[in-house]
């Protein structure tokens, strides 16, 4: 008897290899065309054990990510996780982070949509009409006759209306408060304000408001403040 061995060559596509279709999300909008939205992420995706088996730039990622069969953990965030509290001169940024596990079948493509959600929160400032005229005791065509003063954990920030400071849920929520010089010269504050219900992702606005006292020549005013949240998501 005489045994012949016959080798044939696979297809490229059948030599052990998955294929993974990746839509990405970041704080629950989807990927627009152009990925100028997720073109910040890094995506790394790790073996079992979490040691790096593959990593790349969202704006650099293929219709289909080949793999080998097997189980991973896809991983989507901003290269700030360690660093966002000291961007923006200290006010910090929007730091993202997202994981899921996918299972890998031979000559297969898997599916994962995975929305990344920003891990902090933003707080802005939303002064009332004609603050910067009856505060504006120099008469400065740019104003910066207060100050709004923001702390929560170690950080103490200062912010204008129209700029927004990043905080880290864990530090359980922050304080607030503002004072300002009318053009009189004469100095308004309060004693800081404690808000803790805060939520990642979400932008806390504070919003200050005339006193309904009668106000000495328009100009001697009381300010009162009313905390409220947006329900909308941040985006960096």
């Amino acid at each position: 008897m005489f045994l012949t061995a016959c080798q044939q060559e696979l297809p490229d596509n059948q030599k052990g290899e998955a294929f993974l279709e990746l839509n990405l999300l970041r704080a629950g909008k989807p990927l627009v065309a152009t990925r100028a939205e997720v073109s910040d992420l890094t995506v790394t995706i790790l073996r079992e054990d979490r040691t790096v088996y593959k990593s790349l730039t969202a704006d650099a990622l293929p219709d289909k990510i080949v793999l080998e069969p097997g189980n991973f953990i896809v991983q989507a965030y901003t290269d700030n996780q360690n660093s966002w509290k000291t961007a923006a001169s200290g006010k910090g940024e929007g730091c993202y982070f997202a994981e899921a596990t996918v299972v890998m079948e031979y000559d297969a493509v898997t599916r994962l949509k995975l929305d990344v959600p920003m891990t902090n929160y933003a707080v802005g400032l939303q002064l009332p009409d004609m603050f910067d005229i009856l505060f504006n005791p120099d008469s400065n065509p740019f104003p910066n006759s207060y100050t709004f003063t923001l702390k929560s954990g170690e950080r103490t920030v200062t912010i204008q209306e129209g700029e927004r400071a990043y905080f880290d849920v864990a530090d359980g929520g922050f304080s607030y408060a503002l004072e300002a010089t009318n053009n009189d010269g004469k100095t308004s504050r309060h004693s800081a304000i404690d808000f803790t219900e805060v939520l990642a992702g979400k932008l806390f606005t504070v919003k200050y408001n005339y006193s309904t006292d009668t106000n000495t020549g328009g100009v001697v005013i009381v300010i009162t403040d009313d905390m409220e949240d947006d329900d909308n998501d941040v985006h960096l």
